[in-house]
């Protein structure tokens, strides 16, 4: 992947920010980021099927750490114990919320 974080940070309690090495910023909410989630206990294994019922997240879920894995991507700690999660830096750019990524206008 060519692209890859310069910067992860918390800017807000329920809001985490990348900055890009192509200058690009992603903004996300915790929220959506706790229900993204694609560990065994979030989507099943074998069929892909999401099993997490986000009715059940918190929506003032919040992250209470965070730490690299590897040189690809980030496990996040989140307010309601849960951080069995890998967010690889590719899906994360694949995530991004911004009007030009989810139009699909993004250049990369």
């Amino acid at each position: 992947m060519d692209v890859f974080p310069t910067e992860v940070s918390k800017t807000a309690p329920a809001e985490v920010t990348i900055k890009w090495n192509d200058n690009h910023t992603t903004i996300f909410q915790t929220f959506f980021l706790r229900c993204e989630c694609t560990c065994a206990g979030c989507v099943n294994e074998f069929t892909g099927e999401r099993i997490l019922d986000v009715s059940k997240v918190a929506k003032d879920v919040t992250i209470n750490n965070a730490q690299h894995v590897g040189n690809y991507g980030v496990q996040f700690f989140f307010s309601d114990r849960h951080s069995n999660g890998i967010y690889t830096w590719e899906r994360l750019r694949q995530l991004c919320p911004c009007p030009t990524c989810s139009s699909g206008q993004r250049q990369s």
